[in-house]
């Protein structure tokens, strides 16, 4: 693939060969944002950054462990300084239990508030079916990027995330189904970026490859009339973008 290549949300963690998946990323040269889902976990990794180029490790609070895990919000705060990659991190009101929801949301908001005194951060966001209060929580926050990962909420809601500036991580199996597409067909060229969210996602779950990006090229191409070429320079201008913006 001659393509420009990255992955801005893939969890190596979950895989067995956790080395053999980063050594692959960095020979292909895979810009990679290997995102964390708590901070105890983020710690034990944090030493990938050590010697790779094309890696980073991002530091996470998923909101469907935030529960289970609210005392370590405080080991967040003190490796927050250690990195600009902050994922994954959100809400998740798949999760019914409203005490569940509200201790999501102390911790997503405590989050969103310390990247923002913080600056410069590079935050991606799960938002499953809590799109609207995400929102809510984001609004304010105006020195870090956003990433919305793998969004699949309200096109309204989508459309005032592209108001604000968001991005959107858009991976292969949301252009298998009919609101998928309708999503990824909504989001403006300049504001599509590519994950693989491995192991979740189809064809990923036993093995990582970047191959998942072809499919995600493809659609891209047909349903926008573009050239590959001009693809990849248009994505890999977004991804430059989200590096480069507000560092001095």
């Amino acid at each position: 693939m001659s393509n420009f290549k990255f992955d801005t949300h893939m969890h190596f963690d979950l895989y067995e060969e956790r080395d053999k998946i980063l050594n692959y990323a960095e020979a292909n040269k895979s810009y990679t944002i290997a995102v964390t889902n708590l901070p105890d976990l983020y710690e034990r990794y944090l030493h990938i950054n050590d010697d790779r180029k094309y890696v980073q490790c991002a530091l996470g609070f998923h909101p469907e462990l935030a529960f289970q895990y609210q005392n370590q919000l405080k080991k967040f705060d003190q490796l927050l300084e250690t990195t600009r990659y902050v994922g994954e991190i959100g809400l998740d009101f798949t999760i019914k239990d409203l005490s569940n929801q509200k201790v999501q949301e102390e911790i997503f908001l405590h989050i969103v508030n310390e990247c923002n005194k913080s600056g410069n951060k590079i935050l991606t966001i799960h938002s499953r079916r809590a799109e609207k209060r995400v929102l809510e929580i984001l609004a304010d926050l105006s020195s870090c990027i956003i990433i919305l990962h793998w969004y699949s909420g309200p096109i309204k809601l989508m459309d005032e995330a592209i108001k604000r500036g968001y991005y959107f991580s858009v991976n292969h199996q949301m252009i298998q189904s009919k609101n998928g597409k309708k999503i990824v067909d909504n989001i403006p060229l300049d504001r599509v970026l590519i994950e693989s969210d491995a192991p979740f996602t189809k064809g990923l779950q036993d093995k990582y490859s970047i191959d998942f990006m072809n499919d995600i090229y493809r659609y891209l191409c047909d349903t926008k009339g573009i050239s590959e070429k001009e693809l990849s320079a248009i994505l890999k201008n977004n991804f430059k973008t989200i590096l480069t913006k507000y560092q001095q």
